[in-house]
């Protein structure tokens, strides 16, 4: 198994849409004249925050872009058997460990916008609030579970996740945008 720690820098601001169940909960009980008032007055609580109020960038967010990655480079494994495979299984069984918060709960920012309403048909807008960082930095842990994966395969697919897929809510807007540090193989 290898093991390694990447770090990245983001070259455009992350947004946060964290709906755990007990905000989906507390929507649901809502009216639709109430909405435009909870967005205004729990907005943050859309982060993922620790206990000692750091922003974190959720792993599951990195492994996301990751396999994204795999599925649009096409990158076929230098040990595949076939020209169709690629590494998206491969990235979907290694663990991804986030290492360092991305900054305080203080350094969050409003980012309120019109979004129109799910359903066939809709077209009431509904005023949204998300958390938003503007600059950010965070180091990450891949655990590659066989090591067959190269340091230069690795270093295309988290480039290209970082350029052309990015983390975070908004990323159609290039939110969420990264870019590579570092890559160090830890032992």
């Amino acid at each position: 198994m290898k093991t390694y720690q990447i770090e990245i820098s983001g070259v455009s601001p992350v947004i946060w849409n964290r709906m755990k169940k007990e905000l989906v909960d507390e929507v649901k009980k809502l009216k639709k004249d109430q909405l435009a008032e909870w967005e205004e007055t729990n907005w943050k609580r859309k982060a993922e925050i620790d206990d000692k109020k750091n922003l974190v960038i959720p792993p599951e967010w990195i492994k996301g872009s990751l396999v994204d990655a795999c599925k649009k480079t096409r990158i076929v494994p230098h040990f595949a058997t076939s020209k169709q495979q690629t590494y998206t299984s491969y990235m979907l069984s290694s663990l991804i460990t986030v290492m360092a918060s991305v900054g305080k709960e203080k350094e969050l920012e409003y980012y309120g916008a019109f979004v129109g309403a799910r359903g066939k048909n809709s077209s009431t807008k509904t005023w949204r609030v998300r958390p938003l960082l503007k600059e950010w930095k965070t180091t990450f842990e891949m655990k590659d579970p066989d090591g067959r994966m190269t340091k230069e395969e690795l270093k295309t697919l988290v480039e290209h996740a970082g350029l052309m897929i990015g983390i975070g809510d908004n990323r159609v807007n290039n939110f969420g945008r990264f870019e590579v540090v570092s890559i160090k193989e830890a032992n």
